[in-house]
């Protein structure tokens, strides 16, 4: 099996703050922790852990941050080839002030390296032969539409950050996987408390030929171009943190359907890895391997037709 990820990679900059500041406002951090991060760049670590055949396509700067970025994915297994040093920026960054006690945050991204992959970075053999092709928005969308063009595999895009996307992206999308809220922002609908079958009569109207929509603690909305949606339900965890397991979810989405999982398999096997992800700090601190994720399985209970 193959999967190669097109997509961004960041320095996550943590910082511990009382509160969160307010508008024109100064406090005081404590303390200052470097972690790897950017949707894309989690995606394919978590699909490295898992033990998929795995290559990651995107952009770092010429600077001790991309090394960084880099090390910490080869350490995932994850085939780095074709992630370029741009001398021009700087890798990515996101900082991000989490309050005490709530958990709460604000995030700031700079692209940086993440803004010039090309169209012309990702025409890749190791885009074109893989099985399958993971996709999300936080690099430029003519990129991202240029590797769903050229990906000879399922395409999988995770529609993050949410931003309208054009009908022939939409065409050439397999797989396409939105929370709850971006599924909102995509289907034109006001936010507001949806039923299972409410999401599925939005993911629907969408022109891709199988949503799956997230749900967090309610697990994942299988809605497939047939045939009644499956709402399947995560396994029993004790969560610490939930940042990252949305991407967890993709990544192990992907391995399971590049293995030639079918989709409610890829879709059990997904929500298992992402509820394991939350049982450690931070985005990459509990990524499960194939072995955790099979030692839970047992435990997931059944998914639901939703009809209506």
């Amino acid at each position: 099996m193959s999967v190669t990820v097109v997509g961004s990679l960041n320095e996550d900059v943590l910082v511990r703050v009382d509160r969160l500041p307010g508008r024109g406002e100064t406090v005081v951090g404590r303390g200052t922790v470097l972690a790897p991060g950017g949707k894309g760049a989690n995606q394919a670590a978590a699909a490295g852990r898992l033990g998929g055949d795995v290559a990651m396509v995107g952009r770092v700067g010429a600077d001790p941050a991309g090394e960084r970025q880099l090390a910490a994915l080869r350490a995932a297994g994850v085939d780095v080839t074709s992630v370029r040093p741009a001398p021009e920026a700087p890798t990515g960054t996101a900082t991000i002030p989490v309050e005490d006690g709530s958990g709460e945050n604000l995030i700031v991204v700079v692209p940086g390296a993440n803004a010039i992959l090309g169209p012309g970075d990702v025409d890749l053999r190791s885009v074109r032969e893989a099985r399958v092709v993971l996709l999300q928005l936080e690099v430029p969308l003519d990129t991202v539409a240029a590797a769903a063009a050229v990906a000879g595999g399922t395409v999988v895009l995770t529609p993050a950050p949410p931003q309208s996307l054009p009908a022939g992206l939409l065409a050439r999308v397999d797989v396409l996987v939105p929370n709850e809220h971006e599924l909102l922002q995509l289907a034109g609908g006001t936010p507001a408390e949806r039923t299972p079958a409410e999401l599925a009569a939005l993911a629907r109207g969408l022109a891709a030929r199988t949503v799956v929509v997230t749900l967090g603690a309610r697990g994942a909305l299988l809605v497939p171009p047939d045939g009644p949606a499956l709402l399947q339900p995560p396994p029993p965890v004790r969560p610490v943190d939930t940042t990252g397991a949305g991407d967890c979810f993709c990544g192990a989405l992907a391995v399971a359907l590049a293995g030639g999982a079918a989709p409610g398999e890829a879709v059990a096997a997904a929500v298992t890895a992402a509820a394991l992800s939350t049982t450690g700090p931070g985005a990459r601190g509990a990524l499960p391997d194939a072995d955790a994720v099979a030692g839970l399985r047992p435990q997931l209970p059944a998914a639901t037709a939703v009809r209506g």
